[in-house]
């Protein structure tokens, strides 16, 4: 499937070379994008480009849909940029980058000074000392230097400040070509977000310097502890044998994080931190004058700086088919890789047809003989196009009793099958109607703007090619497309495998240090002026009946509809409350349905012709509901409806297809117990519910085995006579889709959904379960109270304190303070359905050796609520904003009546008196709340290693459980 990455080109990359090929310098393509001061007629973005005196690009895109505004900071600085021998640097930076700046995170910077000073003086030795004794000595003169520079410092102030006006989505990343900084914000906020980002990236000063060492070393056990990433950097590195696409990983090497250099950060801001080399990306409620003068007159004071040039590395092809293998506790799984051309080169269009013939999830070659066949558990192509280079990938995983080779085998079947022209030119015509589908669900997001805005300045792409992309991929023909196949996809290529096994993993050493205290109630001048600039308060946009949806009852139910003011796409939504629960064999039989056709139609050439109209049909079925949801152009609303309906009432089934699915569910429940994800939420489950869980309630393998055609075919006839909820979204009227659902039929009531309930220990618990990984995965949870819809407010107040966000509470002490986690967060239940149970709950990432502090620590906090003014202040603004600027998306109008019914409420939107009940909500309030909780018996599961997680201590915290892995799940 086709992957719009953020990536495009420096200059076309021919690899029909023999041998070797090198990347260009980037000097011979325009440095910045020419300037478009009115937007093209033909440009459904309606974006605009604009040029500051000091370089700095400016994109703007327009849409008043919601009351806000999202902006990218994008800077052509990626890990393929960073020095040789400090790997990481880039992404380093982007964590630094959230430190501040000599007025902003810092009470006295011109006091902190000297001792950041000697911190940078002392990583310099660190870097070059390799004796551990002596490197020990000069951690111990860091972690003293560093407890006096924190006396002045302000951590996560940058958060605090965007948590106070109503903004979310805080965030950065760092790719190969690029860093990108990112925040959604309400729309009368943008001077101060001007305010904020012009100073950030002036004079930044990197704080905090160990702390933050700590927690990229938990992201890096958290790739070492992914099998996708794994086998991932494997392939580029076999692919890329010179270009730091494949020798430099974004996170670094586990060498060079152990020796990270305070100086060469400095020197890689210095040298790529600059106005020319950078783009702000604005999408959202705005006027365009207004904003790019607020620009002009907050980041015009960068400096500019002359860039530096990049080599021009070699890019060397495989020579015949290169065989690697990776070994990891994970399903086996084969990807090849072919090396194609960079994403400005004239044949970039013909492969991103070619790759989505293959797999456009639906009816692609791949998707039709291998997935829909079941020949393999499951197989997939993506493409990717970066500025030097580009390659198209493909993977399989194979079924149970298959070899990696025999899967790898079927995937050149299928390329062959493409080399000879087996499709036709009206695949290409579905594919294209795909694109248009897809190009305008972009056009409905700001994030989806902004970034596309992004990727074109980070991959020199003039912004007319992207305008143009559709056009000139409706031109792609059927000769195109086999001759960018028999060019590229020869036998030169790479083969990487990920086979069962025990990986070789580095050890990174947890370096001593002591606790940084952490004030919530400082603040630097800056934030409290940036804070003060005047802003019109957003009045919040509550839902109200026939204005923004409409309920009316249909044959069966009741249809919840809104309108789409975008486009001509629709989503329509069957919601059952039958589930599982119900008829056990019900999720078996959607899945089923999902590999069968309809009457006269196979399964291939159902899904083909449902791909032909731009819809797509997918089934959901879990405990207690199940749905089944459509999305297209309204233009074929009713025949997609008709082809729905008629796979329920005359399901086509392939003979053996059952009995394929059958073992292909086989194979991937093996699977699912070697994956740390699947297992840590069978835990949780388990550890809340007990033999109750959700998982231990699905089919055993005997029921599974015992399936018949006959029985789930006829469950599958049933379902469309039960009663049912249907949630549209669209151009049509209400009245016009109630008429085009009117089936004619009687329908049978469904029972009422059970509520849930959590177990309630009398006693502190611990559960563990052994993985042998480098992380510790860890949940907490206590049962608290049948949901009460009056008491929201609470609910919301106590999980935006405790966890809303890096400057909440458990953030603070967990990450900011301690460094115990990469990943810290918890809080309270919001919302539920009528009936259930609450709970309070968190969840930690860490490595195994911090689970026992981490996890004494999450208890402290949830047992010892930290009241502090201040923190609440921050709260009760963030709570404010997230009324007044969070109106509910169009497309999730109908599912939010659908929940406020579930909820036990009638009379409309239940938020108005919400918030007049929030701007008056206080401190006490909350710690009446949190002591309600403190006396709680908490459970804590745990997934990790049990000669690292410190079971000693760990089984001091509550009775102890082990389990193993046929505990938690029933096969």
């Amino acid at each position: 499937m086709t992957r719009l990455t953020a990536l495009a080109p420096l200059l076309a990359l021919c690899l029909a070379a023999p041998v070797a090929a090198k990347s260009k310098p980037s000097r011979l393509s325009p440095a910045v994008p020419a300037v478009l001061a009115t937007p093209r007629r033909d440009d459904p973005m309606g974006a605009s480009i604009h040029r500051l005196p000091n370089g700095l690009t400016v994109y703007l895109s327009p849409n008043q849909g919601l009351p806000r505004v999202t902006a990218w900071i994008a800077v052509r600085a990626g890990s393929k940029h960073d020095p040789s021998d400090s790997t990481g640097i880039a992404h380093y930076l982007e964590h630094m980058l959230f430190k501040g700046t000599t007025k902003l995170g810092a009470l006295d910077s011109a006091a902190e000074a000297p001792h950041l000073e000697r911190i940078r003086a002392l990583y310099d030795t660190l870097f070059n000392t390799k004796d551990e004794t002596a490197r020990a000595a000069v951690y111990k003169e860091i972690d003293a230097e560093n407890v006096k520079a924190s006396a002045y410092a302000i951590p996560n102030e940058i958060d605090k400040f965007y948590r106070a006006i109503g903004a979310r989505g805080l965030n950065a990343f760092t790719s190969d070509e690029q860093t990108v900084y990112v925040v959604d914000l309400p729309s009368n906020r943008l001077e101060a977000w001007g305010a904020l980002e012009s100073e950030r990236f002036k004079s930044p000063v990197f704080r905090l310097f160990q702390t933050e060492i700590e927690t990229v070393y938990e992201e890096k056990n958290r790739s070492m502890d992914n099998a996708e990433r794994i086998l991932g950097e494997e392939v580029e590195r076999r692919l890329y044998k010179v270009h730091p696409y494949g020798q430099q990983t974004t996170l670094g090497s586990v060498e060079h994080l152990k020796n990270p250099s305070l100086s060469k950060m400095y020197a890689f801001y210095d040298r790529w931190y600059a106005p020319n080399n950078m783009a702000i990306a604005l999408a959202g409620d705005f006027d365009r004058e207004k904003a790019l003068e607020l620009i002009g007159r907050r980041f015009g004071s960068w400096t500019p700086k002359p860039l530096p040039p990049l080599p021009a590395w070699l890019l060397p092809r495989p020579k015949g088919t290169e065989r690697y293998e990776v070994r990891y506790e994970a399903e086996e799984k084969v990807v090849l890789a072919w090396p194609t051309v960079a994403h400005s080169h004239p044949d970039a269009d013909a492969l991103t047809v070619l790759d989505m013939l293959m797999d456009n999830s639906a009816a692609g070659l791949l998707n039709l003989r291998l997935n829909q066949a079941q020949k393999v558990k499951a197989a997939g192509s993506y493409t990717s196009n970066q500025n030097d280079a580009g390659a198209w990938y493909l993977w399989a995983l194979p079924k149970k009793d298959q070899t990696p080779e025999e899967a790898e085998n079927l995937l050149l079947e299928t390329v062959a099958a493409l080399k000879n022209g087996e499709f036709e030119d009206s695949d290409i015509t579905a594919v294209i109607t795909a694109f248009e589908i897809a190009e305008k669900r972009k056009l409905e997001s700001n994030e989806g703007r902004a970034a596309t805005m992004a990727s074109s300045f980070v991959s020199f792409e003039p912004w007319e090619r992207e305008v143009e992309r559709l056009e000139r991929l409706r031109r792609v023909t059927k000769d195109d497309v086999l001759r960018a196949a028999k060019l590229y996809l020869n036998g030169d290529y790479v083969s990487v495998t990920r086979r069962a096994g025990k990986p070789e993993i580095p050890n990174i050493a947890k370096p001593a240090f002591t606790k940084m205290e952490i004030d919530p109630s400082r603040q630097s001048p800056f934030v409290k002026e940036a804070l003060a600039i005047p802003a019109k308060p957003i009045e919040p946009r509550w839902l109200e009946a026939n204005r923004d949806y409409q309920v009316a009852p249909i044959a069966g139910g009741r249809l919840y509809a809104a309108k789409n003011p975008y486009n001509d796409l629709f989503e329509l939504t069957f919601q059952a409350n039958r589930g599982w629960r119900h008829d056990r064999k019900l999720c078996a039989a959607l899945e089923l349905l999902g590999l069968s056709g309809a009457g006269p139609y196979s399964a291939e050439d159902f899904k083909k012709k449902l791909f032909a109209l731009g819809t797509s049909i997918s089934y959901s079925c879990d405990e207690q509901e199940s749905s089944v949801h459509l999305e297209g152009i309204d233009r074929n609303f009713w025949p997609s409806l008709q082809l729905a309906a008629e796979r329920f009432d005359w399901p086509n089934v392939s003979s053996g297809a059952l009995a394929r699915m059958v073992s292909v569910d086989l194979g991937a429940r093996e699977d699912e117990k070697k994956d740390p994800g699947a297992v840590q939420r069978a835990l949780g489950e388990y550890a809340m519910r007990g033999r109750k869980s959700a998982v231990l309630g699905r089919l055993t393998d005997e029921e599974l085995k015992r399936l018949s055609e006959s029985e789930l075919k006829s469950l599958i006839r049933d379902y469309p006579l039960w009663t049912r909820r249907v949630a549209y979204v669209g151009p049509r009227t209400i009245s016009e889709t109630a008429k085009l659902l009117d089936s004619g039929r009687s329908f049978k009531p469904t029972a009422p959904r059970a509520p849930m309930h959590y177990l309630k220990p009398s006693r502190g618990k611990v559960l563990f379960t052994h993985r042998d990984m480098v992380q510790a995965q860890v949940g907490l949870f206590a049962s608290n109270e049948v949901y009460d819809p009056s008491r929201v407010v609470d609910y919301q107040f106590y999980s935006q304190y405790m966890g809303g966000g890096m400057s909440a509470v458990i953030f603070q002490e967990v990450r900011e303070a301690r460094s115990l986690a990469y990943s810290a967060n918890g809080g309270h239940t919001t919302i539920a359905d009528k009936g259930d149970e609450t709970q309070v709950w968190g969840r930690l990432g860490c490595q195994a050796d911090k689970t026992p502090e981490a996890v004494e620590l999450m208890l402290r906090l949830f047992r010892d609520f930290p009241a502090s003014p201040t923190r609440f202040s921050e709260t009760a603004r963030a709570v404010e904003e997230g009324y007044r600027t969070n109106p509910t998306p169009f497309r999730a109008i109908p599912t939010t009546v659908m929940n406020w019914e579930d909820q036990g409420l009638s009379g409309g939107d239940p938020r108005p008196k919400r918030f007049e009940r929030a701007l008056k909500y206080t401190l006490p309030e909350t710690e009446t709340f949190a002591k309600r909780l403190q006396d709680k018996p908490m459970t804590v599961w745990i997934l990790g290693h049990r000669q690292r997680a410190g079971l000693d201590r760990l089984k001091t915290l509550g009775d102890w459980e082990e389990k193993g892995l046929g505990d938690i799940f029933p096969y």
